[in-house]
């Protein structure tokens, strides 16, 4: 019995402790041994305070390291040029440790800093591609590859192990064979026996292996080839049959060279073998090596012959000899000239001309070539062969460190070293691993390069170790004797630690401050902290308890506390925590204690809903409706509450107030009735807590209260009817309209209404014996006649029915209709037609370049107008409703009517058609008409249609002015003096530019209208020969405003047409403007006057400058840029300088609205005080206030910016850089919305560039003024104080020049101003000006004294010469810029000799008009030579026997109507001015440029070719 007690006794202490081990989570490693003791041990090392309440848990956890097993077998390879994403291979690593505790493992690359990347490794599988493609072949010749993979696993810590893999690229057939020459040319002998080698070709394959054998064959196609043929091996091609071609003939062949790839590759060349005679014979080598040459890749010695070569010439008596080393196409054939030939005599010696690398070139084939003086030649191939040498020393590939952990036993991997041996051959590339220190504690397997222990490791006593480890290589080293080479790299070795030590958090209840119930999501509460003194222990947080509502969340890995959710201190006041650290193996417990502090979060609430009913237009005393509001944040209703109430709508504070208890009163009666009463008044009414004075802490509500208005008669009623009602005249009486009406009182104060007609308002019109009223019905009294009184507005009184009754009155408009009871009269009309030409569209294959630039709309079509209507017919007549009654026919017939012109029977609408030539047409139609009351009848009517045609040039060069409150009707009838507003402008703009009639048009009149205003849009142009640039004709109608505005009656709002000029209204940033053209015209009419101009506008384009590409001053265009003549250094041929002598100016077009502008420009001037550039409005307007401006001007020398965006002038100086010392100086000028920046000579320092800001709101810089530099034509003083500038810009001009102006990186055409005065194209003049205005006086009286003398001795001559010539009885008239003199022998052309040198000599510009107007600089080409020109035509006219007698008339009237010049003889002989072509004159440079605008042909006749006309 007790036996069998015993055993039971023992099977229960069993399972007991099977339970116990089960709860205990014992694990076993692989090894399967038991858990140490001190494993066991550690599950005690948990606070005693928490030992009671939690399960105890035991876990053994070993971290091993991956470890590739296969690294030594991997020997992968990849074809050459393949594709990237190419498969290599696959690498796997394997880890004893669980997936989630160590055993995962992930693959990535070592590599070197800046090591391209040439494969990719998936960090899962371990699959490597490629991410590049390689080149086995030359110049690359890649043809291995080493790549170090490193596996990784997740273990605490990581471990890792190290692959390193040679990939082999692999040779495929992609390279055709290469001919060693270009071309082959030998020559053969006519005697040259049957079976002798005749000339070689050689060929290289720069492929591998059988990709790189070649073989050779003839074309049999060629008919020479049956002369020769060729060995397939070798290349040396041999004659087949005797040569029965004579001397000079050539042998035409065609070789072909295949290489054994797949598939193969093939290249060909012609062979050209010249026949020569019998007894030439080609040279012969004598001696040349016979075996291939073999030398050391260190053979560097470049004066001593490598070989010897000598050769023999076969000609008797030539002994002369000429030796070529042949350059092939490859490196092996000698491309980059590694071996030289130094020929002397019959020898030549062959010698090293760079050194030689066996890893890059293992063998070289040469041909040595030899001709005689009959261009005989003779080859030979010499073979050499580099044999490697030990010359790299080992490198180790990868620079890294290694870790193994604390405690592992003897023997553990640690790492892997590689160090590669460039070397090319095994001989001299096979390296061997050592330590410096055999005594430390690691281990390296001398060929593997894996680093194991040899001790067991302890990372307390030691963290990490260095070890200098030695790569040397096989062979005795070529760069240091007597030993090998040897590389040498220190790795560091860290010892990992193992998990062994629990955490503590470092204290054990932590209590925070107040938490407001308010505080954001993700708020930081408090932190918390657990140490481990395992380094390689991750402490991570949790919270195990007390987060009631989710409230509060933990940061994994670094305790902090965060709210997570809203807190309601209403709810929860404080809340404790439990939170636990682990590092994966041991835990620890901590308490956190979190109060929640009450804030005022809840807004007042309204105890009800508020509404009442009162009656409109009443005062009330008291309170018309009491509101009521409590704080749910105070306990205690009965307390104050602290809530003030107040209006939301401020349009309601005008009729309602509301004090501090809730009372809301009226301060005034509240209107029930349209159009600003309702029926219903919805009040709304906000609470603020915490009496309102704690700002944005302070929280709010709000309610609407509900005013029911009841209506009182207050409201008179109108008339509603649609006006206006036609009655017809003639009519009997009868009823007109039915009249209705609206009352904005109520129904019960509204209909039903009564009408009657208000004699008090009839404006002495007795409208009651006209017309009657009966209930609702107007009725007529009387038949009306349209031709006395045309309309009646009749006043209708109107009552209603509520009480007391009001009345109202309306006005009925009532129109009586025509009726055609009156016979017409025959009449006469002017209509004026602008024909809009436009170039036909050009076709350039150069999209960046080409001739103009012209922004179309999309549906603008090319070429003349198209049919319009240009006007009516038209005939007196009192009806004005019976076109229909109306017949319009040609006079004298339909056959003989116009062919340009046609009109519509129906109406008398007049239609030109396309293509219509200009002139003036007198047009005749006979108009009949019959009606019921009126009787057939035909009358005459004439019509006077001027056609002018307007080019497409003076669109584009057009000037604009805005006028205001006129319609486009009213400007063009004509006024009591005869003359239309248009007409008036046309004379005023004809006198203002000191220009004939014909050349101004005012060619567009468009109506502008926006919200505000109504505008009138009108264009015009002016033209000499070349059209008026905008800048011009806008500076020159500015000077003379207050001129037009007298003589037009009419005030003017802008000049120049600027839809960017008001800041943000039509673009928020850039703005640019577009014109816009169509050949659809604008039409106006009238019945005396109509008037058909061209639809042209400005739109705003909302973006910065778009560059033109546009070659300039006769560029051409050429790919993307232009060829210029020369002496134009711009972009797009720009003359790029401008010269002022002290007395002038030049104006350009304005700088375009950017968010960014960069101006820059180049300076060179003396003069210390003066303006260089100005850009802001010309004069002050009333209605158009924009003062934007910037100017640049020098100040005792130095540079001074003003700038004003329209709301306060910056004024920025730069003080340090002298600018006025007549060198150049660069100078930028840099603006956006915020900054302003001045630089000089890109100094970009702080001591040496200027910075401001702009004032005020403005952002941009709008300007509708053109650029002046060098000085200006207004009055700055004047403009300054009618906008009230706090600076004013300097009125003195300069002397210097300018040059090189951009504005963002645009060129301007500085040479070719669109106006100035005295300002030339070069900077020569101006500079030596203001030179001498500094020299010293004494000086410049001597050149004075000199001039002076000159001029006498001159004046002398001159006399003499005439009195030679009998030049007092010749007239001489001062013509000017043409002919000013010429000497004539006989007068005739038999002996004129003409010299009009004269004119190709440099002038100083002179004013044109008034003293401050000038015309365009014009960049000027070299001068034609004009007397030889003349002299050639004239001396070809005297040796033409059918020419016109020759006159010798010495005097004709050439220039102006009678005005007498010296004669250009030949020139006017037999031609009248008909006759006469000068459009050639616009050729010979800006000096004829005046000679070209009288005379010449527009610009469109200039495009074609020159004409001349002779006698």
């Amino acid at each position: 019995m007790r036996c069998l007690v015993l055993v039971f006794l023992i099977a229960a202490v069993v399972a007991d402790l099977g339970r116990r081990c089960s709860e205990l989570n014992i694990t076993v490693d692989e090894d399967d041994s038991w858990p140490e003791p001190q494993t066991t041990a550690r599950t005690r090392l948990r606070h005693s305070r928490h030992l009671d309440n939690q399960p105890a848990k035991l876990e053994v956890k070993d971290n091993h390291k991956p470890i590739f097993k296969d690294c030594a077998k991997y020997h992968p390879s990849v074809k050459e040029e393949q594709p990237i994403g190419t498969y290599v291979m696959t690498v796997e690593a394997v880890d004893r440790d669980p997936p989630d505790r160590g055993g995962s493992i992930t693959y990535n690359f070592i590599s070197t800093f800046n090591e391209k990347e040439r494969f990719k490794v998936d960090p899962v599988t371990g699959i490597i591609t490629t991410v590049d493609i390689f080149d086995h072949d030359e110049p690359a010749r890649e043809k291995e590859v080493y790549i170090t993979v490193r596996a990784t696993d997740n273990g605490q810590p990581e471990l890792d192990d190290a692959c390193t893999i040679k990939i082999k690229i692999e040779d495929i057939n992609d390279n055709q064979p290469v001919f060693d020459k270009v071309t082959y040319m030998e020559s053969v002998p006519q005697d040259l026996p049957v079976g002798r080698p005749v000339m070689r070709i050689s060929a290289t394959d720069i492929d591998e292996g059988d990709n790189s054998i070649v073989r050779y064959q003839l074309d049999t196609n060629s008919p020479d080839q049956q002369y020769f043929y060729i060995d397939k091996d070798n290349g040396l091609i041999f004659l087949n049959r005797s040569i029965d071609k004579p001397a000079g003939y050539k042998f035409h062949l065609s070789a072909v060279v295949t290489d054994k790839g797949e598939p193969p590759l093939q290249s060909s060349m012609t062979l050209d073998i010249a026949v020569v005679e019998s007894n030439k014979k080609p040279p012969s080598f004598t001696e040349v090596p016979r075996e291939p040459i073999r030398l050391k890749e260190s053979y560097a010695n470049f004066t001593h012959p490598i070989t010897i070569l000598k050769a023999q010439s076969n000609i008797e008596d030539e002994d002369k000899l000429q030796f070529e080393l042949v350059m092939g196409q490859t490196e092996q054939t000698n491309k980059q000239h590694t071996f030289v030939l130094e020929p002397d005599a019959n020898t030549a010696y062959l010698k090293l001309g760079h050194r030689l690398d066996y890893e890059r070139i293992t063998d070289y084939t040469l041909t040595v070539r030899v001709l005689n003086n009959y261009r005989l030649a003779a080859e030979t191939i010499i073979y050499i062969k580099i044999e490697d040498v030990n010359d790299n020393i080992p490198i180790f590939s990868e620079i890294r460190s290694g870790t193994v952990l604390e405690n592992e036993p003897i023997g553990t991997p640690v790492m892997q070293v590689r160090a590669i041996d460039a070397d090319a051959t095994s001989a001299n590339n096979q390296v061997t691993y050592a330590l410096e220190d055999p005594t430390n504690s690691f281990d390296i397997d001398p060929l593997t390069g894996n680093i194991t222990t040899r001790v067991m490791l302890d990372r307390e006593n030691r963290s990490y170790y260095s070890v200098k480890v030695f790569a040397t290589d096989n062979s005795e080293s070529a760069l240091i004797p007597k030993r090998n080479n040897t590389g040498q790299h220190v790795f560091l070795i860290e010892i990992a630690d193992k998990n062994d030590n629990p955490p503590q958090f470092t204290q054990d209840t932590y209590v925070t401050t107040e938490v407001a119930e308010s505080a954001n999501i993700n708020e930081l509460v408090t932190q918390v902290a657990a140490i481990d003194n395992d380094t390689a222990s991750v402490v991570t947080y949790s919270i195990i308890s007390g987060n009631t509502y989710d409230a509060f969340s933990i940061t994994n890995y670094t305790g902090e506390i965060r709210v997570k959710n809203p807190l309601d201190y209403e709810n929860i006041t404080s809340y404790t925590l439990d939170v636990r650290a682990t590092d994966g193996i041991f835990d620890d417990y901590a308490k956190i204690i979190i109060s929640v502090l009450n804030i005022n979060d809840n807004p007042p609430v309204f105890v009800a809903n508020y509404s009442k009913t009162i009656q409109e237009e009443t005062e009330y005393n008291g309170c018309v409706v009491k509101v009521e509001a409590y704080d749910p944040d105070l306990t205690n209703r009965t307390a104050d509450q602290g809530i003030v109430y107040s209006l939301i709508k401020q349009e309601q504070k005008e009729f309602l107030k509301i004090n501090r208890s809730g009372c809301l009163e009226l301060t005034k009666p509240l209107d029930r009735d349209p159009p600003l009463g309702f029926a219903h008044w919805q009040i709304f009414i906000m609470a603020v807590d915490q009496a309102g004075d704690r700002g944005s802490e302070s929280l709010r509500s709000t309610t609407e209260v509900l005013l029911e208005l009841t209506d009182i008669n207050d409201n008179a009623p109108y008339l509603v009817n649609s006006q206006p009602v036609i009655w017809y005249e003639n009519e009997p009486p009868g009823p007109i309209a039915l009249l209705t009406a609206r009352d904005n009182d109520s129904l019960e104060n509204g209909p039903p209404f009564t009408f009657a007609i208000n004699e008090t308002l009839g404006r002495g019109l007795d409208y009651r014996t006209k017309f009657s009223i009966t209930g609702d019905v107007l009725s007529s009294l009387v038949s009306f006649d349209r031709e006395n009184i045309k309309e009646y507005n009749i006043p209708i009184a109107i009552t209603d029915s509520g009480s007391p009754r009001l009345t109202g009155v309306s006005f009925l408009r009532v129109i009586i209709g025509d009726t055609n009871d009156n016979p017409m009269h025959g009449a006469h009309s002017n209509i004026f037609v602008y024909n809009f030409r436009t170039h036909t569209k050009p076709e350039h294959k150069n999209k960046k370049f080409i001739p103009q630039q012209i922004h179309l709309e999309r549906w603008r079509s090319y070429g003349e107008t198209p049919d319009t209507e240009i006007g009516r017919v038209y005939v007196k007549d009192p009806d004005d409703w019976d076109t229909a009654d109306k017949d319009f026919m040609w006079l004298p017939s339909f056959e003989k009517r116009s062919p340009n012109f046609d009109v519509y029977r129906s109406n008398g609408m007049i239609i030109m058609k396309r293509g219509t030539p200009a002139g003036t047409y007198a047009l005749t139609f006979n108009v009949t008409e019959q009606s019921r009351n009126v009787p057939f009848h035909s009358v005459v009517a004439t019509v006077n249609v001027t056609v002018k045609d307007i080019p497409e040039k003076a669109v584009d060069n057009s000037g604009s002015i805005r006028f205001m409150n006129i319609s486009a009707e009213s400007f063009i009838i004509p006024e009591f003096d005869g003359l239309s507003k248009r007409e008036k402008l046309h004379r005023r703009l004809a006198k203002i530019f000191n220009t004939s009639l014909d050349n101004v048009d005012v060619f567009s009149v468009i109506t502008k209208n926006t919200n505000s205003d109504k505008f009138l849009d009108v264009r015009f142009s002016a033209h000499g020969s070349p059209y008026y640039t905008p800048e011009k004709l806008h500076v020159m109608v500015s000077n003379a405003l207050n001129k037009i505005e007298e003589e037009l009656k009419l005030k003017v709002y802008m000049v120049n047409i600027n839809e960017c000029l008001l800041e943000k209204v039509n673009c928020p940033d850039s703005c640019r403007n577009i014109l816009n053209k169509s050949n659809l015209p604008a039409s106006i009419y009238t019945n005396t006057t109509s008037f058909v101009g061209v639809t042209v506008y400005i739109d705003p384009d909302c973006q910065c400058m778009v560059p033109e590409a546009v070659c300039l001053n006769g560029g051409t265009p050429f790919a993307d840029k232009c060829e210029c003549p020369e002496g134009l250094t711009g972009p797009r041929c720009e003359s790029t300088k401008i010269g002022f002598s002290g007395d002038g100016w030049a104006i350009y077009p304005p700088l375009q609205t950017c968010l960014q502008g960069r101006i820059s420009l180049t300076v060179t001037t003396n003069t210390p005080d003066c303006l260089i550039l100005y850009m802001g409005p010309l004069r002050a307007s009333q209605f158009l206030r924009i003062a934007d401006f910037i100017s640049l001007e020098l100040l005792e020398g130095h540079l001074v910016l003003m700038m004003n965006y329209g709301s306060g002038t910056t004024r920025i100086n730069n003080s340090v850089i002298t600018v006025s010392d007549g060198n150049p100086h660069l100078i930028e000028v840099t603006f956006t919305k915020t900054t302003i920046e001045l630089f000089v000579d890109d100094c970009h320092f702080t001591s040496c560039m200027a910075l401001g800001a702009p004032i005020g709101p403005s952002e941009h810089l709008n300007v509708n003024g053109p650029i002046f530099m060098g000085g200006v034509s207004v009055d700055l003083q004047e403009i300054s104080d009618a906008f009230n500038w706090s600076y004013v810009p300097s009125n003195r001009n300069m002397i210097g020049c300018i040059s090189n102006f951009t504005y963002n990186d645009q060129t301007y055409n500085l040479g070719m101003p669109s106006y100035h005065l005295n300002a030339v194209d070069t900077c020569t003049l101006s500079y030596m000006s203001g030179v001498m205005f500094f020299f010293h006086t004494n000086f410049i009286a001597t050149v004075i004294a000199c001039l002076v003398v000159l001029i006498a001795l001159l004046l002398l001559v001159v006399v003499h010469k005439k009195r030679k010539d009998n030049w007092a009885e010749k007239e001489l008239d001062d013509i000017r810029e043409n002919i000013i003199a010429y000497e004539d022998e006989g007068g005739g052309e038999g002996d004129a000799g003409y010299d009009l040198h004269v004119l190709r000599q440099m002038f100083q510009p002179q004013p044109e008009g008034d003293n401050y107007m000038r015309g365009p600089v014009v960049v000027a080409p070299a001068a034609p030579d004009i007397s030889n020109f003349l002299d050639d035509k004239k001396s070809i006219l005297d040796r033409d026997s059918e020419i016109c007698h020759h006159d010798d008339v010495r005097h004709y009237a050439y220039e102006g109507d009678g005005n007498t010049s010296g004669s250009l003889s030949s020139l006017a002989s037999c031609t009248d001015d008909g006759d006469l072509k000068f459009n050639y004159l616009s050729t010979f440079g800006p000096r004829f440029r005046k000679l070209a605008d009288m005379y010449g042909d527009s610009d469109e006749e200039r495009a074609g070719p020159h004409e001349e006309s002779w006698c």
